[in-house]
């Protein structure tokens, strides 16, 4: 029996080893897997925080786009508006030139007809005389 001691002993040890490299294997594999944990947790959490901060800056680059869009279409309206001021501004000078030459023509007529009248008159006075001449 002294003979197997040994082996007995070197089976016992093997499986001592055995059992305990099992043990220390599982401790390390559960560490490393913890620190793989911790380390997907962290790159979560940086990539949130990436994506939050590349939101934020998206968010502002499309208000800083929409404000100068805004500017842009202010402006335009604005010019739009300055040119149909301009234009009405001219249809009203030009309406007041006719305003101002129909009135014109008006007077002309008035005093074409008051001359004509006045013509005429003279005509029956001219008229008048003739027949009285031609009488006497």
């Amino acid at each position: 029996m002294e003979q197997f001691l040994p082996i007995i002993s070197g089976v016992i040890a093997l499986i001592v080893g055995i059992i305990l490299g099992k043990i220390l294997f599982a401790k390390n594999t559960q560490r490393k897997l913890e620190e793989a944990e911790q380390q997907s947790k962290k790159i979560i959490s940086d990539a949130q925080l990436k994506a939050e901060t590349i939101k934020k800056e998206k968010q502002l680059e499309a208000k800083e786009r929409f404000v100068q869009l805004k500017a842009e279409h202010d402006k335009e309206v604005y010019q739009r508006n300055q040119k149909l001021n301009e234009a009405e501004n001219r249809i009203k000078q030009k309406e007041q030139a006719i305003n101002q030459k129909d009135q014109n023509i008006e007077r002309l007529i008035k005093e074409n007809e008051s001359i004509k009248e006045t013509l005429n008159r003279q005509i029956e006075v001219v008229n008048i005389k003739r027949t009285e001449l031609e009488k006497h």
